[in-house]
């Protein structure tokens, strides 16, 4: 079983702590500057080497060779307010966000091409810090301090072909060799009455270290209508097992972080003036993962999470320069990965107890989502013949609360910024 501190650790971080799998916060930032400023709705429209990520089908639709290279700069913003205080903490970084080649190859039906790539479109960052007082349930006056610090992220090193298997219909499949890492500084105080009454858990400084490996694949599929003007492309991302190591202040643990069946089906239409894209989601309860557990359906992981939204492209007074906007709307998931140890206890109010799929956490706090993820977009662009330089922007936003056994209340409003440029060759 992991040690009480370290599930402290995890439930003051605005993460859960159920009793069959802890919850991860997960940032899908996406990949490539277009789909960005689309706001990630890019399932139909994908025409880039960011297909191998959102539709490997579309690869078919691209007979050329590219090469391509980003960065970014993430920041993500946390303000949480306790007890009538507001704390608010900003991490910001910089990465290297994709590279990666396509080459086509002639067929006699149509389109061939292949495509690997390395592709980070997950971010782990999360910087929740607050302090507070409050009475509890034996008339004592709590203050409770924490300063939390988590960043890291997943990569995707891919490989992804696109094949036209019929004129106007092709089809595509990535694989991905999932790594990545994680570091969490967590540093608490609980002060009763004025004094530190547990050592070991009211006042403690925790740091955490896992690196992750495991595997992603996904299918697409995507039709142009004959006019080329109207295509509707579908993406199935099959369930990922990602395996960890940990370390953390004493000792270590493994375990493995999955997820459910996902997807997505839209259009885009090009126009004489725009192009536009539109996209629907969803995450498929995880029952249909793990039947045995019986996830009530009161249980976020029992449920289907859905999200939709729409981009947009224009070309700026004939030019080669093209304007960009997006805005998507997307259920806040709490389960985007489920988060399970090797070495936990079985048996009755266990790590394998079906209650822990509820949205409350062995501390008895109980998590509610205020307001759901939404992402605002916009980009530039100047596409070339050989050459494109691309700049796009995302800003999301959600909001948790969560409560305790003595009814305080914490709210956790999170913005999650991210500044992307891309350069790409084709020849």
């Amino acid at each position: 079983m992991k040690k009480n501190n370290l599930l402290t650790t995890i439930a003051l971080s605005g993460c859960f702590c159920a009793l069959y799998a802890d919850i991860i916060t997960v940032n899908q930032v996406g990949v490539g500057a277009r789909a960005q400023a689309f706001a990630n709705n890019y399932v139909a429209a994908a025409n880039d080497m960011s297909a191998v990520y959102w539709n490997p089908a579309a690869l078919s639709f691209l007979p050329v060779r590219e090469f391509q290279v980003a960065s970014d700069m993430v920041a993500n913003t946390s303000t949480t307010s306790f007890q009538g205080t507001t704390e608010q903490s900003v991490l910001r970084r910089m990465r290297l966000a994709d590279i990666g080649f396509m080459a086509a190859l002639p067929t006699s039906k149509g389109g061939l091409t292949f495509a690997g790539a390395l592709q980070n479109p997950i971010v782990f960052d999360n910087n929740p810090s607050f302090h507070g007082q409050y009475i509890d349930n034996s008339n004592r006056l709590i203050q409770d301090d924490q300063t939390y610090r988590g960043y890291g992220g997943l990569n995707f090193w891919s490989g992804a072909f696109g094949l036209q298997v019929a004129p106007g219909l092709g089809i595509g499949a990535a694989i991905s060799l999932i790594t990545g890492s994680e570091s969490i500084k967590n540093t608490f105080q609980k002060l009763t009455s004025g004094v530190v009454v547990d050592s070991f858990n009211d006042s403690y400084v925790d740091e955490t270290t896992r690196d992750y490996y495991g595997y992603d694949l996904r299918l697409g599929l995507l039709y142009m209508l004959p006019n080329q003007k109207i295509r509707l492309g579908m993406r199935i991302t099959l369930p990922q097992t990602i395996w960890y190591d940990e370390n953390y202040t004493l000792g270590n643990s493994k375990g493995q972080l999955y997820s459910s069946f996902s997807g997505a089906i839209g259009a885009a239409a090009t126009l004489p003036f725009m192009t536009i894209s539109t996209e629907l989601r969803c995450r498929a309860p995880y029952d249909y993962l793990a039947p045995e557990d019986a996830i009530p359906t009161s249980s976020p992981a029992g449920s289907t999470k859905m999200g939709a939204g729409a981009g947009f492209e224009i070309p700026l007074f004939n030019s080669n320069i093209l304007v960009r906007l997006g805005y998507s709307w997307d259920q806040y998931d709490i389960y985007q990965f489920a988060m399970k140890y090797d070495n936990e206890v079985t048996g009755a109010n266990s790590s394998t107890d079906n209650s822990g799929w509820r949205s409350t956490d062995t501390y008895g706090v109980t998590y509610s989502v205020v307001k759901d993820r939404q992402q605002f977009s916009g980009g530039l662009a100047y596409v070339g013949s050989g050459m494109s330089i691309e700049a796009s922007y995302g800003y999301q936003f959600w909001q948790l609360n969560a409560n305790d056994i003595n009814n305080n209340m914490r709210t956790d409003k999170d913005q999650l910024q991210r500044f992307l440029v891309s350069m790409s060759f084709r020849y």
